[in-house]
């Protein structure tokens, strides 16, 4: 059942800078540190958006050549 876990629930799963939970509906997830955020690789618009800003980053270097 994908819901979206609480704070509580995402510091229990995560393993270092690493998150990834398939069953959790959030992008980014707040890290313990403050001010700390990261993605949770289990939900795939976290890997359209990474696609997405590496193509961004691709063609302004090739736009800079």
């Amino acid at each position: 059942m994908k819901r979206r876990y609480s704070q509580k629930e995402v510091e229990e799963r995560m393993s270092g800078r690493i998150y990834a939970n398939k069953d959790d509906l959030n992008i980014f997830v707040r890290r313990k540190v403050p001010y700390s955020w990261t993605m949770n690789l289990g939900n795939k618009w976290s890997w359209i958006i990474m696609g997405g800003e590496l193509l961004l980053i691709i063609s302004i270097v090739l736009l800079v050549l």
